[in-house]
């Protein structure tokens, strides 16, 4: 595939440009954001890969992306997170990986092809309610055929350890199902082609949509 220009965002608001630093030094701490929020859809993902034969992925948001550099031993039943012996794109079949995050150095780039699908974790409710029209543009618009999200409508246990937000809650942006579900149709609408698969995890459990065209 040709190389591909991301279409010009809106500028980014102040309290984004200011979380994204303080973004960067959790990252520091090697315990932090190592990217397993998506373990527990694993499977999930491994079906939705093969039901839309995806060949290319990117994980929009990926933190220090550790399940895809070494294989991951946890294994949790009750959550559905696979024991798998090799890095997890390849545990799902797929060998074009592209990793996004812009508070982790190695990852702070988008990639200049699109992908047939973008994974997003526990990664919106990190973002400024002003900036997610334009953050989810930005992911639809790297990816081909399918999207996969996955919000919490719960508080974090983090809170930002320095700048002007410190001790305040990471998930800056908590909405119930249906409010994350109204921001992806209102984007969607110019996506059409795309599926995306929202899921929404909360005390209750994990409530999810699939938002496609006809």
């Amino acid at each position: 595939m040709d190389d591909y220009v991301v279409p010009k965002k809106p500028k980014p608001s102040e309290k984004y440009l200011e979380l994204i630093e303080a973004y960067k030094h959790l990252h520091e701490d090697d315990a932090k954001f190592q990217g397993i929020s998506l373990l527990p859809f694993a499977i999930d993902i491994y079906d939705i890969i093969n039901f839309n034969n995806c060949k290319s992925i990117l994980d929009y948001g990926c933190g220090k992306g550790y399940p895809y550099k070494e294989q991951y031993k946890y294994m949790d039943r009750k959550k559905k997170i696979p024991n798998f012996d090799k890095p997890l794109h390849l545990w799902w079949g797929v060998e074009d990986l592209f990793l996004y995050d812009p508070g982790v150095p190695e990852h702070n780039k988008l990639p200049t092809k699109k992908s047939d699908l973008v994974i997003c974790t526990d990664v919106l409710e990190h973002i400024p309610e002003e900036d997610l029209d334009w953050i989810i543009r930005e992911m639809c618009s790297l990816s081909n055929k399918t999207v996969f999200i996955n919000v919490s409508g719960e508080p974090a246990l983090k809170t930002f350890t320095t700048g002007k937000y410190k001790g305040e809650n990471v998930h800056v942006s908590l909405f119930d199902h249906e409010w994350w579900l109204n921001k992806v149709k209102h984007v969607w609408e110019d996506y059409k082609h795309l599926k995306i698969y929202l899921t929404s995890t909360t005390k209750e459990g994990i409530i999810g949509t699939c938002v496609k065209g006809e």
